[in-house]
């Protein structure tokens, strides 16, 4: 893809992103009648506040109304979302050139090096899930699937696509305060992401001496972190097995929520071709978000990855801000935001994201 057609997509996804949607969640269950009412998943849980909090005041402005307003809102009460979440990302990337032009009378000497600095574009699904098992208690999935071409300088453009780590999710959460949640979760990234990692020195190697289609989806994972902020690398990380425990607080007033979480992505190497065996990251995360009207919320997102084990290119600081707008049509929500990678490798490297998705709940 031209540079002039980046630009034009990256423009048309930011005036998207001003009228469209930003995570935030599905609703839970009247609090005041039910204030245990079981866990939920996480980014379900500010907006169900809110959207409690906004339809008991109608309540109360119509009277007679409320108790049937909140019966009514019991008895559609949702206890499971899915959802669907698009990052579009535009920036480079770390890829295996060749060394020329191929030769097609002598194509084994062909030599290729790597190149830290390779232009690309990549669009990252994560499809995920959440359901309520038990009070308290709930459960979830994420499957990363991701799409990326690479534009060397010099040689033909390469397109390559691949699945990410599977992530099975775990959560326990509670009422603490009034309108406060209390949420722990514990996730595991299963190592079935696809590529291999590229050494730091790949100078000159020849055509056929190592697996180009592993190298190109390393490239990709690569991409589609960087893309992200580095806010979820567990997904994008091959041959690597993530364990991650998580812990937010979820608080709401009226239309105002404010959700922090803190998690530290254990990332044990699975294969010894990697670098370093372990990789350690801690990442904190803020949202504030204030629903405008009953069904339009706009909020940003900041969050920090501080990586405190592994090589040098691992222990680095990251950080990306990311407006959002959210749109509510009774359990679906649309949504879209703009990444802003503002230090560390996303930056580093001139990444920009457009987030557009939707979520669902029954």
């Amino acid at each position: 893809m031209s540079g002039h057609i980046q630009r034009k997509w990256l423009l048309a996804l930011s005036a998207v992103s001003c009228v469209l949607v930003a995570r935030a969640g599905l609703a839970a269950a009247d609090e005041e009648k039910a204030p245990d009412k079981g866990a939920k998943p996480e980014h379900a849980e500010a907006e169900a506040g809110s959207e409690h909090e906004e339809e008991a005041e109608e309540g109360s402005e119509e009277g007679g109304k409320e108790a049937e307003g909140q019966k009514e809102h019991r008895k559609h009460e949702e206890v499971g979302m899915l959802d669907v979440d698009l990052v579009l990302g535009w920036g480079k990337v770390p890829f295996v050139v060749p060394n020329g032009q191929p030769n097609p009378a002598a194509p084994q000497v062909l030599t290729f090096s790597r190149s830290d600095q390779t232009p690309s574009n990549v669009q990252s699904f994560v499809f995920g899930g959440g359901l309520e098992v038990a009070p308290h208690v709930g459960v979830g999935l994420r499957v990363p699937v991701t799409l990326a071409t690479f534009n060397p300088d010099g040689a033909a453009s390469r397109s390559t696509a691949g699945l990410g780590n599977v992530e099975l999710e775990g959560e326990y959460g509670g009422q603490v305060a009034r309108g406060l949640r209390l949420v722990g979760t514990l996730g595991l990234a299963l190592p079935v992401a696809q590529g291999n990692e590229i050494p730091d020195v790949l100078v000159n190697a020849p055509n056929g001496s190592f697996d180009q289609a592993a190298y190109d989806r390393f490239s990709m994972a690569k991409a589609a972190a960087y893309a992200r902020g580095y806010e979820d690398n567990a997904l994008f990380e091959p041959n690597r097995f993530g364990i991650v425990p998580k812990v937010g607080l979820l608080w709401r007033f009226h239309g105002l929520s404010v959700e922090p979480y803190l998690k530290v992505e254990n990332l044990v190497g699975t294969s010894s071709s990697l670098a370093n065996g372990y990789v350690g990251e801690l990442v904190g995360a803020l949202r504030v978000g204030y629903w405008i009207h009953k069904e339009f919320e706009l909020a940003v997102r900041g969050w920090f990855n501080t990586g405190f084990a592994g090589g040098d290119e691992d222990k680095v600081t990251s950080a990306a801000v990311e407006p959002q707008v959210v749109l509510r049509f009774g359990p679906v929500r649309p949504y879209a935001g703009l990444l802003l990678p503002v230090a560390g490798p996303p930056n580093d490297n001139g990444f920009i994201g457009a987030r557009i998705g939707v979520a669902a709940g029954f």
